[in-house]
């Protein structure tokens, strides 16, 4: 008889990959039910998630506009030519300055971004999709999920019903993040996408606006109201989860005591 395969140790290369969406699901799998039994290392990977997606946003309005003339390289090495090595020199230490600049700008941010906010929650959620997208759990036990997460939570929660948004409930679960515990439930479109929804009370930023978030092939609207903060993740772009996420962020706000 076959003996059953013992998993490799994870390594911090298997941490980084796991937040880079870069592992594949098997592997995946084992990260993340490591990370389940060992608090030290979801909070490693946490920063990591946050740091990731503070960088991505940061960094997205200048990726998207053209590099200045004056900064192609085609135009430094005609600048250093007509001008001699003292203006190389000079233009070197300026791209120097540029780069510093960006990133002492870079860690500030990260300073003044409090530790659990809507940042960090969207690395969460997306970790934790992509680990259990596949293995959703039993969709039919909906009121013993509910008095788990409720007892975890601390608060009632309910299970957003998206069917207006054109996705049926299927399953859903506890997870663990570093910031506490989390509801996770899936849903599945006519066509098979899958999507989730992810609920936890938010340490800080209690209530935040909406938020579009994207790592890899991963697309997320994450915002906070009342407490607790939420994010709609799936493999669509971002505008294509609004109208799941409005839905939702609709349902919550028609169970405001008035």
């Amino acid at each position: 008889m076959d003996k059953p395969q013992i998993p490799a140790p994870i390594v911090e290369e298997d941490l980084h990959a796991f937040v880079d969406h870069a592992l594949e699901a098997t592997r995946r799998k084992e990260v993340q039910d490591y990370l389940d039994r060992d608090p030290d290392a979801a909070a490693a990977v946490a920063k990591f998630a946050a740091q990731r997606q503070l960088l991505r946003s940061a960094l997205a309005p200048i990726a998207d506009e053209p590099l200045p003339e004056r900064l192609r390289v085609d135009s430094l090495l005609e600048h250093r030519r007509s001008s001699g090595p003292s203006a190389w020199r000079t233009a070197a230490a300026l791209v120097l300055a540029l780069a510093t600049g960006t990133i002492g700008g870079w860690h500030m941010r990260g300073a003044l971004t409090p530790n659990g906010g809507i940042a960090v929650l969207a690395g969460e959620a997306g970790s934790s999709y992509m680990a259990y997208a596949t293995d959703p759990a039993d969709g039919t036990d909906k009121a013993g999920l509910l008095r788990l997460l409720s007892d975890k939570l601390q608060r009632p929660i309910e299970i957003p019903d998206l069917g207006r948004a054109g996705y049926q409930y299927v399953g859903g679960r506890l997870v663990s993040t570093v910031h506490g515990s989390a509801g996770l439930f899936f849903y599945d479109s006519a066509d098979g996408t899958r999507m989730a929804v992810m609920i936890r009370p938010m340490i800080h930023e209690k209530e935040a606006p909406m938020m579009e978030h994207t790592a890899g092939n991963v697309g997320e609207v994450t915002w906070a109201a009342r407490g607790l903060g939420y994010s709609v993740v799936g493999t669509e772009a971002p505008r294509l989860l609004h109208p799941v996420a409005d839905e939702v962020r609709r349902q919550v706000r028609s169970k405001t005591p008035t």
